[in-house]
C-alpha cells in the first residue's frame, strides 16, 4: 500500500516513477509529482511543522501550498449529514427466485428455489416510498427491480408494479423513476413494455456470442446470445437509455478489449460496466474462475483506452476517481430492497436469511398485520457506522474516498466476520485508480467517469 503522510491534511504519497512520488490529496481534488527530497519535507512537516524546517524546505512547503495541494481550509468529507434519518423514498424489488437463465457464476445460485413476492409486499413497499417522497418535500420516487433471479420472469407482477407506481404518482403529483436489472432474454412484447414505461434498464451481457453463450445458458443449455441481441436492437430503435454489464472469467479476460469492440459495434448503449466475477454461488459448483488479478488490471487499462478511442464509457465499480463517497453503494445505511419473502436488505448480494451476514444487512420485514415494514432502528444505526471513514482497514489508503471500501458482502466473507480486513479487490482498485491519477497527471484527458455503478442497482 502506499504510504500514507498527514491524516488532518488527508495527503498520499504514492510512489510514481524513477523515484519519485505522486502527491495526492482526494478531498481537494489535487494532485502533483514530486522527488523524494520534496516527499521528505512534507513527512517532517506534517510532523513538526515549520520549526523542523530548514528554509529551504520551507520555501517547498510554501511553493506546495501555493499550488493548493494542502495548507488550505479542507474541503468537509463526503459523510452522511448529522440530521440524517431514515426514510427511503427509492426501492428495488426482488419479484422472483426464479430465472429463464443458469448463468456458470451466477452469485445467487438462481433457479434452485421457487419464490415469488406477494402483491402486498410490493404495493407496501410502492406506497412506503411514495409517501416518503412527499415528507421529504422529493418531487419523485423511484421503483426498481433486480433479483437474486430475473425480474421479468415475474412479468405480471413487474407490470402490475410499474402501473400501480404510475397512479401512485399521479396521485400525488409526483415523478416516478423506473429502472430494472435485467438479463436481456426478453419477448417482443416485453421489449415493447419496458422501452415504453421505463426510465433506465442494465443489461448484462458478456460479450460476443462464443463468450455469452458460453456463459450464460438458458435451462435447456441452449445460448442466450441471439435474443438479447434482439433486444438491445430493439431498445437502440426505441431510444432507450441502458447500459451494459459483462462479468470477467479467467476464460474472457484476456479477451476484453476485443468485448469492448464487439459490442460498441452492434449496439448503442450509455457504457459499459466491465466486473471480474466473485468466486460465490454457482461459480463454485461449475469451476468457473475469476481472472488473476494481474490480468484484469492490464486487460480492463487496454479496454478502457480503446473505449475511449471508440467515444464509449468503460467502467468498473471500484475505480471511480471523480467520486467522492463515503459508501461504495447502499448497503451502509439506506439501502432499501425487499426480497420475495418480504425480507428487508440494505445488500443485494445477501438474500438468504441462513447467509451469517443477514445479522448485518437484514433489517426489516413485511408484516401483514399493519399492511407495512417493521424496521431495526439498532440494525440500521449499525449499517451508517460501516460507511468508509469508520473502517479502520481503509484509514491509510488513497481509493478510500472513491472505492469507500469497496464492496462490504465480499469483504465480511472474506474475513468470516464483521471487521473489514478487504479482499483482492482492493489490489484491482489500488491499481486503476493510480492508472487514472497518471492519466490525469500526463494530461491524456481520458479520466473515467462515475456512471451510477456506484448505486447498487445497476450491479449485477
Amino acid at each position: 500500500m502506499p504510504n500514507r503522510s498527514g491524516t488532518a491534511d488527508e495527503l498520499f504519497l504514492i510512489p510514481y516513477t524513477d523515484g519519485k512520488y505522486c502527491l495526492y490529496a482526494p478531498l481537494q481534488r489535487t494532485t502533483a509529482i514530486i522527488n523524494a527530497t520534496a516527499a521528505h519535507v512534507i513527512s517532517k512537516y506534517l510532523e513538526t511543522g515549520e520549526k523542523g524546517l530548514t528554509s529551504k524546505e520551507i520555501g517547498i512547503i510554501h511553493q506546495l501550498k501555493d499550488g493548493g495541494l494542502f495548507g488550505n481550509e479542507m474541503p468537509e468529507p463526503p459523510l452522511f449529514p448529522d440530521n440524517y434519518t431514515f426514510c427511503p423514498h427509492e426501492v428495488t424489488l426482488f419479484l422472483t427466485s426464479r430465472c429463464n437463465l443458469r448463468c456458470r457464476y451466477c452469485y445467487a445460485d438462481a433457479g434452485y428455489k421457487s419464490i415469488d413476492m406477494p402483491w402486498e409486499v410490493a404495493k407496501a413497499a410502492i406506497d412506503l416510498c411514495a409517501d416518503n417522497a412527499g415528507l421529504l418535500g422529493s418531487r419523485a420516487f423511484a421503483v426498481g427491480f433486480h433479483g437474486g433471479g430475473e425480474p421479468t420472469v415475474a412479468w405480471r407482477m413487474m407490470v402490475r408494479c410499474v402501473e400501480y407506481a404510475k397512479e401512485k404518482a399521479e396521485s400525488k403529483g409526483l415523478d416516478v423513476e423506473i429502472f430494472s436489472a435485467t438479463n436481456g432474454f426478453l419477448s417482443l412484447h416485453q421489449r415493447e413494455y419496458m422501452a415504453k414505461h421505463f426510465t433506465n434498464i442494465n443489461v448484462s451481457l458478456d460479450g460476443p456470442k462464443s463468450i455469452q453463450d458460453y456463459n450464460r445458458p438458458t435451462l435447456d443449455n441452449r445460448g442466450s446470445f441471439d435474443q438479447v441481441r434482439d433486444t438491445l436492437r430493439y431498445f437502440d430503435n426505441a431510444g432507450l437509455k441502458y447500459g451494459i454489464r459483462s462479468t470477467i472469467t479467467k476464460a474472457s479476460v484476456h479477451r476484453m478489449v476485443e468485448i469492448v469492440e464487439s459490442l460498441h459495434h452492434q449496439f448503442n448503449f450509455m457504457y459499459l460496466q466491465l466486473e471480474p466475477v466473485w468466486h460465490c454461488g454457482r461459480c463454485i459448483t461449475s469451476e468457473e474462475p475469476p481472472p488473476l488479478d494481474e490480468d484484469f488490471i492490464t486487460n480492463f487499462i487496454k479496454a478502457f483506452k480503446r473505449g475511449q478511442e471508440l467515444g464509449i464509457q468503460v467502467t468498473y465499480s471500484g475505480a471511480r476517481l471523480d467520486t467522492l463517497t463515503s459508501k461504495f453503494c447502499a448497503a451502509p445505511g439506506d439501502g432499501f430492497t425487499v426480497l420475495p419473502e418480504g425480507i428487508v436488505t440494505s445488500c443485494y448480494e445477501v438474500l438468504e436469511p441462513t447467509d451469517p451476514k443477514a445479522s448485518i444487512f437484514h433489517y426489516g420485514q413485511y408484516n401483514p398485520l399493519t399492511n407495512t415494514f417493521d424496521f431495526d432502528a439498532y440494525r440500521i444505526s449499525k449499517l451508517r457506522d460501516l460507511t468508509v471513514n469508520n473502517l479502520a482497514f481503509c484509514k491509510d489508503c488513497f481509493c478510500k474516498w472513491h472505492c469507500a471500501g469497496d464492496c462490504l458482502s465480499k469483504a465480511f466473507e472474506v474475513s468470516k466476520s464483521t471487521i473489514h480486513q478487504g479482499t483482492n479487490r482492493c489490489t484491482i482498485n489500488r491499481a486503476l485508480t493510480l492508472a487514472w491519477l497518471k492519466m490525469t497527471i500526463e494530461k491524456e484527458d481520458i479520466q473515467p467517469r462515475d456512471t451510477g455503478e456506484n448505486d447498487a442497482r445497476q450491479t449485477r
